[in-house]
């Protein structure tokens, strides 16, 4: 996981732009417009409507937000951070699942960053307001497999396919098992990898 998958929130997002308890999601054309864009994978298009957007609502943290995936995937990091930093003070304290969003956004910046403490935090925080999303243990698993953590690794992976077993995580145990290679731990992963499957 190099880079952010801009696709990964963004239309579960969309089906969730007006209101909610406590708190209104924006609803201005510009925005909507920007993450329809980002959507369908029109970068360009999606930072003129995101930026049009932050011109005219600058506490909108919800394009910060998106705007951070778009300056990431044109490969500034350094406006990607300050976007979704910008997002995290501007998102309701009350919005959980954007929350969540902006804390996932910023622990794959900081994981891309190999800032592997400071990513498990905002992971950490990400599964704390959405305990069911299987990105959050996906990324988290990625991270703790990075500084030797594999029994933690294979925890949150484990987590992943309880809450969704198709999810997508071979790929990641595979990693895990040439980081540690260790024979008890390679049954241990093949042992859960096939408990999963079976569940299917």
């Amino acid at each position: 996981m190099k880079t952010l998958i801009i696709t990964l929130f963004c239309g579960l997002m969309t089906a969730h732009t007006l209101f909610a308890k406590g708190f209104d999601r924006p609803v201005s054309a510009d925005y909507q417009r920007g993450v329809e864009a980002l959507n369908e994978g029109d970068i360009q298009q999606a930072y003129a409507c995101l930026t049009n957007e932050l011109d005219a609502h600058p506490e909108n943290g919800y394009a910060h937000c998106y705007m951070a995936l778009v300056c990431n995937f044109c490969g500034d990091a350094k406006l990607a951070f300050h976007a979704v930093n910008e997002s995290l003070r501007f998102i309701p304290q009350a919005d959980g699942e954007y929350r969540a969003f902006a804390y996932y956004t910023r622990g794959m910046l900081l994981m891309n960053a190999q800032a592997y403490a400071e990513a498990e935090k905002d992971f950490n925080e990400a599964i704390r307001l959405t305990p069911s999303d299987v990105e959050n243990y996906k990324a988290r698993a990625e991270v703790y497999m990075h500084i030797g953590k594999y029994e933690e690794s294979l925890a949150d992976l484990q987590a992943a396919m309880r809450l969704d077993s198709r999810a997508d995580v071979y790929d990641l145990m595979m990693q895990l098992i040439e980081a540690n290679p260790d024979p008890v731990f390679f049954d241990q992963v093949t042992s859960a990898f096939s408990n999963a499957t079976a569940a299917r």
